[in-house]
């Protein structure tokens, strides 16, 4: 069974729906952010194609800043697994961001996923962070198990006056060194730079209060948490006053990325959330 890796094409988002629309139990998202994924000025997409030219894989890089690849949304044909194309793809787009300046590929896998998290290593990727998913429905959910949080100690949206001292409060802090000085956004990580939080004040995605600062900005109709600054002694406040901007924000559901420090998931347990464990693998070009 012979392929070649080619650049992915509109047409081929069609062929891919069959078998990459239920990947996980909730589906997956690889059909529905395809064409964003080729439009994308600073994103390649490339797939494996059999002797009809009918893409059998797919997978897409794309840089997150001038030295960061992040590789993402690799799926193989089940009857075309245990080929290596997985790692053909990976290869090819690690190439392509290497002459784009490069310096070091990025990805992400879930703990659950044994298969993925060693083909990766078996290709050169190494572990360099554990983070945590904490996810909890609010009341505007619909659903009467939601929660319904009135912190006493609420966090505000804030200025530029905010985005220096929160920057110097986690960079001194356990939370900057265990997330490797990152933050996720969508489901990227990339390196934090003080200007990342200037630029959510700016759009009103940077709060700030007694118990902490936050980026937090809608996705769909989720609140999206990608970055926190809190103490162990104020996590679950923290945590609290998070689930009162998304109730405030009238989002559905509050999703906090956060890397896993004990203190934290002990909190965010106390306070209800479901938490799943990500790991960030790193190779240098």
């Amino acid at each position: 069974m012979d392929y070649l890796l080619r650049q992915a094409r509109a047409a081929d988002k069609e062929l891919l729906v069959p078998w990459t629309s239920h990947t996980f139990a909730w589906g997956d998202y690889v059909v529905d952010s395809f064409d964003d994924w080729l439009t994308h000025p600073q994103s390649q997409v490339l797939v494996a194609a059999d002797s009809t030219d009918e893409p059998v894989a797919v997978a897409r890089g794309i840089l997150l800043s001038l030295d960061e690849l992040w590789l993402q949304g690799v799926r193989v044909h089940p009857k075309w697994r245990r080929k290596g194309i997985a790692s053909k793809l990976g290869q090819a787009l690690q190439e392509w961001g290497a002459s784009q300046g490069a310096k070091v590929a990025q990805l992400m896998i879930e703990d659950w996923n044994q298969a993925a998290r060693g083909q990766v290593t078996r290709i050169g990727f190494r572990q360099t962070a554990q983070w945590l998913r904490a996810f909890q429905t609010t009341e505007h959910s619909g659903r009467r198990d939601a929660a319904k949080v009135r912190p006493p100690d609420p966090l505000q949206r804030v200025g530029l006056a905010e985005a220096g001292p929160a920057f110097y409060a986690w960079s001194a802090g356990e939370l900057s060194r265990l997330s490797r000085r990152m933050m996720s956004v969508n489901w990227q990580w990339r390196r934090l730079h003080p200007e990342d939080l200037e630029r959510a004040a700016d759009h009103g995605a940077l709060f700030a209060g007694p118990t902490g600062w936050a980026i937090a900005a809608p996705r769909d109709s989720y609140l999206e948490v990608g970055w926190i600054q809190t103490t162990p002694d104020r996590a679950q406040e923290h945590l609290a006053a998070l689930l009162g901007v998304a109730g405030v924000e009238r989002a559905s559901a509050l999703e906090i990325m956060a890397p896993a420090v004990p203190w934290l998931e002990e909190a965010a347990t106390r306070a209800g959330f479901e938490l799943e464990s990500l790991f960030l693998y790193e190779k240098a070009l």
